[in-house]
């Protein structure tokens, strides 16, 4: 049975109760646009006028100079970051003025998910500490669908791997840890990667702290016995790559942000249409997983369906009764499920007519990029498409795919250079940040030449000397495995069948050249967790799942186990979360795992964010 993960966001919405109470009585609202699509998902406007929000505005467009005159109270709804802080001391300082004309202001700054000290220090700097009411607002994972749960943070990765700023883990950890308290004890408790480490350790502190409630709340059994939370650094390349998935393929092209996808007049033919993409849709339902290819075939079907209904009524081939029947209860869905199928189709229509030739072209590109082939193809193709001044991001994608799956880029200066001058200087800071998380360097293996043989002859000769004498190869960085190595385990088996129609194996969601670490990993797992031969003895399968770590190469992993297959008593449910963000791909190679598993067991996929390659890519862009 699926845990109902509608009590979250009743969760979340009771503590934004909580915070907006705050400031009794009427106020303005100014929000952090960036918060805005999170608190869509949360509450809706008629929520916030029942805790007396008059107004609302964005913060950067906000202007207090123009504020209701008889509006006295005003709160602010930020990030926990020093820009937004900034811009609120800003904004509170301008306004000293009509405070001076005798007319009193209150502020209150509600700062999520958590309110850190080097804020209140800001206030204090600015000499505005004492006019300010503080507060945080840390809200519950958010149920995007029935299997998808997001934190909604879109900048892990740049704060986490790029700045090493940590101050989301115990945002991550308490949200995770929340599910306990509602759902039950975690029976198989693994992390993957140094910071899914920390958020373990993290929730054993908040097991200390609320461990009286707990026990009065514990319960036999579990709905989520499972949780396996991954670093998303441990695979960079599934964003990286291009998804072939009929949802994934949408994110792509016109972006989904939460659960709303945003169609313009080249889909409707008129103005831009918000449509919500959830199970409650019929016709994405159907087709949300599906390989690109068999997107087409399976919306001809429906329509032809949609068709013989409307035949069938406009004939005259029912009854009067029947007739009636049929105009009570499904003229208005097939209304709507007709508005719904044209916007799919328009969209489909937009992506094979506009995207189809180039895309074509790129997955090309990524087949030789993951074969390690046509090096000079691939490096041809980014210098053609620099002096053509193509989108950048995309660009950046294929070098850092190239980077992570040919262990490196040959000739990288010189691609770097003509970037700089194909796009600008500003991007010099952007190739910095991708360098320093070792998204792009240059090439460390060995050519297969006779250049090649006289490096490896050099490594050795250097390696013996260095050595002998104790020391260091000249204090150069020692590199880690090179992922080039797990990826190859990660690229289907030449005997294996990639079905596209039926598919079996996760990896169609790639075409069939690569699967997702994080799928490859929780089928392993589930596998060695529900075996016969193990079930019993919870050390065996504790070293199982080591000795699989070890395999992927995986430094950094939390294994705790207290008990075998019989924790599926209540519910074969399994948690699989990504810090940092899963992809849309992730999630469907994740579905096909969960149902092809022995025990048909529900995944539900959760991440600090749904992200893909250009978001990713995004973050880490100084232009």
């Amino acid at each position: 049975m699926a845990p109902d993960l509608g009590i979250l966001r009743t969760l979340s919405k009771k503590n934004l109760d909580t915070a907006l109470s705050l400031m009794r009585g009427n106020k303005i609202l100014i929000i952090d646009a960036a918060l805005t699509p999170t608190l869509d998902l949360i509450a809706n406007f008629q929520f916030l006028r029942d805790h007396g929000v008059v107004k609302v505005h964005q913060l950067d467009t906000y202007e207090p100079g123009k504020a209701e005159e008889n509006l006295n109270q005003t709160m602010y709804l930020i990030r926990s970051d020093l820009v937004s802080a900034k811009l609120v001391c800003n904004q509170i300082n301008s306004n000293k003025s009509r405070m001076k004309q005798g007319f009193e202001m209150s502020y209150g700054v509600i700062v999520i998910p958590r309110q850190l000290h080097i804020i209140t220090a800001l206030f204090e700097s600015e000499g505005i500490y004492e006019l300010v009411k503080f507060g945080q607002y840390a809200y519950d994972l958010i149920p995007l669908d029935e299997h998808i749960l997001s934190l909604q943070l879109d900048d892990v990765v740049r704060n986490f791997w790029l700045y090493q700023e940590t101050s989301y883990l115990p945002t991550v950890a308490q949200s995770i840890f929340n599910l306990r308290g509602i759902f039950g004890d975690f029976h198989h408790l693994i992390a993957l990667g140094p910071y899914s480490h920390s958020v373990v350790n993290l929730m054993n502190e908040y097991e200390i702290i609320y461990k009286k409630s707990l026990q009065a709340a514990s319960r036999p059994t579990s709905e989520i016995p499972t949780v396996i939370i991954m670093d998303r650094s441990l695979d960079f390349v599934s964003p990286l790559l291009t998804p072939l998935t009929y949802e994934a393929m949408l994110d792509e092209i016109f972006g989904i942000r939460g659960k709303t996808i945003t169609l313009d007049e080249q889909v409707t033919g008129k103005g831009p249409v918000k449509h919500v993409l959830t199970s409650s849709d019929e016709v994405f339902e159907k087709v949300r997983n599906l390989h690109f290819s068999k997107v087409v075939s399976q919306l001809l079907v429906e329509s032809r369906q949609l068709k013989e209904e409307r035949e069938k009524a406009a004939t005259g081939a029912m009854d009067v009764k029947t007739m009636k029947k049929f105009v009570e209860e499904k003229v208005k869905g097939i209304q709507r499920y007709q508005k719904t199928l044209g916007l799919h189709l328009g969209a489909l229509d937009v992506i094979i007519k506009e995207k189809a030739n180039y895309i074509k072209k790129q997955l090309d590109l990524e087949d030789n990029i993951i074969d390690n082939t046509g090096h000079k193809e691939i490096h041809s193709f980014l210098e053609d498409s620099m002096a053509k001044g193509l989108d950048p991001i995309t660009l950046l994608r294929l070098i850092c795919l190239s980077s992570l799956a040919q262990d490196g880029i040959r000739d990288c200066r010189a691609l770097k250079t003509q970037f700089i001058q194909s796009y600008g200087f500003n991007h010099m800071a952007t190739l910095h940040n991708l360098e320093k998380m070792d998204l792009l360097y240059p090439f460390r293996g060995v050519e297969v030449n006779a250049k090649g043989v006289a490096q490896v002859f050099t490594k050795v000769v250097s390696n013996s000397a260095s050595t002998s004498s104790g020391g260091s190869s000249n204090g150069k960085k020692t590199y880690a495995v090179p992922f080039q190595t797990v990826l190859k385990k990660l690229i289907p088996a030449s005997n294996i069948d990639i079905n596209f129609e039926e598919p079996e194996h996760p990896s169609y969601v790639f075409n069939g050249k690569y699967t997702p670490l994080i799928a490859e990993l929780v089928d392993k797992i589930l596998q060695t967790i529900i075996d016969p031969k193990s079930t019993s003895n919870l050390t065996l399968i504790e070293k199982k799942l080591d000795d699989l770590m070890k395999y992927f190469n995986i430094q950094d992993s939390v294994i705790q186990i207290k008990s075998g297959m019989e924790a599926y008593a209540r519910g074969r449910n399994v948690l699989v979360f990504v810090i940092g963000g899963i992809t849309r791909a992730e999630i469907a190679a994740l579905q096909l795992v969960g149902k092809r598993c022995q025990i048909s067991a529900n995944i539900i996929c959760g991440g600090t964010d749904i992200t893909n390659g250009k978001k990713i890519v995004q973050q880490l862009t100084t232009a």
